[in-house]
């Protein structure tokens, strides 16, 4: 086969991820720079909250791109990229948008396919993994009852 179909994530679907990690933020009393990327790391949208730094807006982009290029987590590099870890170095990769902190999560389909990332920065790593978790989970929500065929049509 020389060609396959898989999955895309739509404005709609980075949009679900977006509202629920801005209203979980919210929640948190803390403003944030937050980005959605596609599967081929391109920004589908982005949204800078009142009080989020002005530094941290390519921040939650590289965060993104990192997530859904590399389809895993910016957080699991915490360890790896010491002097001496099996990562050292990466984040001087692809330009320097490399991230190497919590903050960044892949987007994943029903059936586990890497769609998108997102990622969230202003706060310490782990408030902007909590934020973005927050995304995932309400996005993978919807598309699992949409697998269903028992949520909303806002398809991927």
């Amino acid at each position: 086969m020389a060609t396959r179909s898989q999955a895309q994530l739509t404005l709609a679907g980075a949009r679900i991820a977006l509202a629920a990690a801005e209203a979980h933020a919210r929640n948190m009393g803390l403003g944030m720079n937050i980005a959605v990327v596609d599967a081929s790391t391109h920004l589908l949208a982005f949204g800078r909250m009142e009080g989020a730094k002005i530094t941290s807006l390519g921040i939650a982009m590289d965060k993104a791109f990192t997530a859904a290029g590399h389809k895993v987590g910016t957080h699991n590099y915490k360890e790896a990229v010491w002097p001496g870890g099996a990562a050292y170095g990466i984040n001087h990769s692809n330009g320097g948008r490399f991230m190497t902190v919590g903050g960044g999560l892949p987007i994943k389909d029903a059936a586990r396919n890497v769609v998108g990332g997102i990622g969230a920065s202003t706060g310490t790593p782990t408030q902007d993994q909590e934020v973005v978790q927050a995304g995932v989970d309400a996005l993978e929500k919807v598309l699992r009852e949409e697998a269903k065929g028992t949520g909303p049509k806002a398809k991927l």
